[in-house]
């Protein structure tokens, strides 16, 4: 028997920014996942890690992303 769906929607990704501040996130690969406010954000970065779970602090200042791994 299958179950019933009840909606299907369409996830479509758009270019977005955060206000300054840091915030606690998650990395793995070349994305680290952070949520703010309720909504999650994907921030692709330069340097690749292998894993996942990693957590790091992402810094914003001056609409400037930068991130530092926390450590455990």
């Amino acid at each position: 028997m299958f179950n019933k769906i009840k909606s299907i929607t369409e996830k479509i990704p758009h270019p977005t920014s955060l206000p300054d501040g840091l915030y606690n996130a998650v990395w793995g690969g070349y994305v680290i996942e952070l949520t703010h406010k309720g909504r999650q954000y994907e921030l692709a970065s330069e340097e690749g890690v292998r894993g996942m779970g990693i957590k790091v602090v992402v810094q914003i200042e001056n609409g400037i992303a930068t991130f530092d791994t926390v450590q455990s």
